[in-house]
């Protein structure tokens, strides 16, 4: 009965494996979730006005001044 003994082992050793493989997948819920993910990886933008096209340059500004607003907290005021 040597060949069941290796069968069980070879279970078992599959079995771990498994699990431990499996372990790397779970989330830890209680970590604390970043409220503005955005400004950990947003970064303003540069631009040349004399080499970027006026549309390029607006755009620019949209993501730089929505990048202030989110990230430096200086929206501008409503009337």
């Amino acid at each position: 009965m040597p060949s069941t003994s290796k069968s069980h082992l070879a279970k078992l050793l599959l079995s771990s494996l498994i699990l431990s493989a499996l372990s790397g997948c779970v989330t830890d819920l209680t970590e604390a979730v970043p409220t503005n993910s955005y400004c950990a990886i947003a970064k303003p933008i540069t631009y040349d006005t004399t080499k970027d096209t006026p549309e390029t340059v607006a755009e620019i500004e949209l993501h730089n001044g929505v990048f202030v607003c989110l990230c430096e907290d200086d929206c501008p005021k409503g009337k």
